[in-house]
């Protein structure tokens, strides 16, 4: 079955985006099945991997979108999935082991607009769609919005582990503080129906620090994170080997060509920029594979 991975942090703007798309890149370059959802309305993920030209072409069809598994009780998650959407510049395929569900700006109707016509809640419905296509996959990374509604809590309940993007910064503590203590909620309020389905009990693995800009000291954000870490492991609100990954993953303007390009860092071509923003998303990916187990 298919490592499940949720993206998250209550503050936004810290990076997820970049992260999850380039880790899962990482993952796929590395010879990995692997599934990108994207739940955030923002919908960035799936831009950058499908291009804006081949996103907004797909528009034209909501029912191969991820809003259409909340929406539609018939709708068929192989409905959403599409295969290998990162292409080089002459079109071709250009990552074939990645694929993706993409999201549109109208995912966020989910939150207020979208009627639940069972008694069942959103998330174990969305459950329910990924255990039908969960084999298929090596790992499944969820996109998640700076929130805690619908679309979160979905991806939440389908994780086995929830990584915290952040900036060396105190508003990405804050954030932190505040997923861990609606993770711990959420997980109690939900204990019953994950011991009946045998859904996984979602844990923090730890906090990724981004786009940290050359010269600039993170001494003082770093102390408060790992102290903030060590507080919550002593409370047990957290596992006893969460802590913050030990690459630094550094600021590099590369980075909106490469969203431009539609190109993750691992593709995008070699100069200094690059090429250092790349290895960084290589050793978290190096990082994650060995934290779930997984030798190369």
């Amino acid at each position: 079955m298919a490592i499940k991975i949720s993206f998250l942090n209550l503050k936004g703007g810290v990076g997820k985006t970049s992260m999850i798309v380039n880790v899962g890149a990482c993952l796929a370059y590395m010879g990995k099945r692997v599934l990108i959802v994207d739940l955030d309305a923002q919908s960035n993920s799936s831009i950058w991997l499908m291009r804006l030209d081949r996103w907004n072409a797909q528009n034209r069809y909501p029912e191969k979108f991820a809003l259409n598994l909340f929406k539609n009780p018939d709708a068929k998650i192989t409905d959403c999935i599409h295969k290998s959407p990162v292409r080089d510049l002459e079109g071709e395929v250009a990552l074939e082991s990645l694929d993706l569900i993409p999201a549109s700006f109208s995912l966020l109707d989910l939150e207020h607009d979208v009627e639940n016509k069972t008694d069942v809640p959103f998330y174990i419905q969305f459950y329910e769609h990924m255990a039908d296509i969960e084999m298929l996959y090596d790992f499944i990374l969820f996109d998640c919005p700076p929130s805690f509604y619908y679309a979160p809590q979905a991806a939440i309940f389908n994780s086995d582990w929830v990584i915290v993007p952040a900036n060396a910064d105190a508003l990405s503590i804050i954030g932190f503080h505040l997923l861990t203590e609606k993770l711990n909620k959420f997980k109690e309020k939900t204990e019953d129906h994950r011991n009946e389905l045998h859904s996984p009990t979602p844990e923090i693995m730890g906090v990724s620090l981004n786009a940290i800009k050359p010269g600039v000291r993170i001494d003082v954000p770093v102390e408060r994170f790992e102290n903030q870490i060590e507080r919550f492991i002593e409370q047990r609100k957290v596992p006893t080997k969460t802590e913050l990954f030990p690459t630094r993953i550094r600021h590099s303007i590369t980075v909106g060509r490469a969203v431009m390009q539609g190109q993750p860092m691992v593709l995008m071509p070699k100069n200094e920029g690059s090429m250092s923003v790349a290895k960084d998303y290589i050793k978290t990916s190096q990082y994650i594979l060995e934290r779930c187990g997984i030798t190369l």
